[in-house]
């Protein structure tokens, strides 16, 4: 049944305020204050353009991972293999933020030097959404991209078993004038943490998301964490995804396919996925401000396609992302009612400070 009625609206959040709760959170189960800021930071973002599935509803189980043991809390991320245009990290088991964002810095840092650089990282963890660290070659003229594996909660094209993640992949490039085009997508027809926030909504979800473990579809989200498997993104997803597992597992020593936990569930187990990221110097190739007026071209000449019936316009990847994170910072991130009950709930157990509009709903706490 769906809670979010007249009666008990979503809550809006300052996208300030959030981000100073949930680092305090991260401080106080054992991050150092930077990355407790970067956790924060990948976390508050998804949020704040709308992908509710990637944001704070994760965090009580990012803090469950550093209590109970599965993610370090003072971990080492270090260098084993370095070049002048590729690296390896080791991410010491530390939190995926923490490894991520490590790994996208040095990725940028290497491709003002070689134009372009490859960035990967083993013994890791959950890094959250993938478009969080492409987009940090934004500001710095660059195209950025990140992909990851993870724990194997989507069956291969055909078959009835969760065996291979749905190893999600982002790219974002800068334009001009129409906000950055960024491409954030699972492999499979729906990323897990959509279904995981339409159970806490209580919403059914559509059929083809999710399968029965014994292969039937199904539109009832308790279905997946009871032995179902996401759906490929048809084939083709299917394909991506293995190579998700090539490039972020095989070739970076991290563990793959069954190897790899729920990170959700076994909070004290390590992890140890993989993940790679690339950024891409525009300068070396071509002027960045002349780069960016052509994708604003590309992009007015995309949306002057005729339409079928019953569309309004024609959307650049990425687009209602962006407008939503605009809107969001003037008017406050909006959560669902009850992520807004787990947060107050987790800020009480932590001794953290609510942010207010949280702190001062009677109803949360009632949820």
């Amino acid at each position: 049944m769906n809670d979010q009625s007249p009666e008990t609206p979503p809550v809006s959040v300052p996208h300030a305020d959030l981000q100073r709760f949930v680092r305090a959170c991260f401080v106080q189960a054992g991050l150092n204050g930077s990355e407790a800021e970067d956790v924060a930071a990948s976390l508050v973002d998804s949020d704040l353009r709308g992908t509710h599935s990637h944001g704070v509803i994760r965090l009580p189980f990012l803090v469950a991972r550093l209590v109970d043991g599965g993610a370090k809390r003072q971990a080492e991320v270090r260098v084993l293999q370095d070049a002048p245009a590729t690296a390896l990290l080791d991410g010491d088991g530390a939190l995926g933020a923490v490894t991520a964002t490590a790994a996208m810095r040095l990725a940028v840092d290497k491709a003002r030097t070689q134009g372009i650089a490859m960035v990967a990282a083993t013994n890791s963890d959950f890094v959250g959404a993938c478009a969080h660290y492409a987009m940090m070659a934004l500001p710095h003229d660059m195209i950025g991209l990140a992909w990851t594996n993870g724990y194997p909660g989507m069956a291969p094209w055909g078959g009835r078993r969760n065996t291979i993640g749905n190893n999600p992949i982002a790219l974002a490039a800068p334009s001009a004038s129409q906000g950055p085009i960024v491409l954030d997508m699972a492999l499979s027809v729906a990323a897990g943490g959509k279904v995981r926030l339409a159970a806490k909504k209580g919403e059914a979800i559509p059929s083809g998301w999710v399968i029965t473990g014994d292969g039937h579809d199904t539109t009832d989200p308790a279905d997946l964490p009871a032995g179902g498997a996401l759906l490929p993104l048809g084939y083709k997803g299917y394909g991506l995804a293995v190579f998700g597992e090539i490039l972020c597992g095989a070739l970076t020593g991290a563990r793959m396919l069954g190897e790899i936990p729920a990170w959700f569930q076994a909070t004290e187990q390590r992890i140890g996925n993989g993940h790679m990221h690339i950024a891409i110097d525009i300068a070396r190739l071509t002027d960045p401000q002349q780069f960016k007026q052509r994708v604003d071209t590309m992009v007015a000449m995309l949306k002057a396609t005729p339409l079928v019936p019953g569309v309004q316009q024609i959307l650049m990847p990425g687009e209602r992302a962006w407008a939503t994170q605009q809107r969001q910072l003037r008017e406050g991130i909006t959560l669902p009612r009850n992520v807004a009950h787990d947060l107050h709930a987790l800020g009480n157990r932590l001794g953290v400070p609510l942010p207010e509009a949280l702190a001062s709903r009677p109803a949360i706490e009632a949820a």
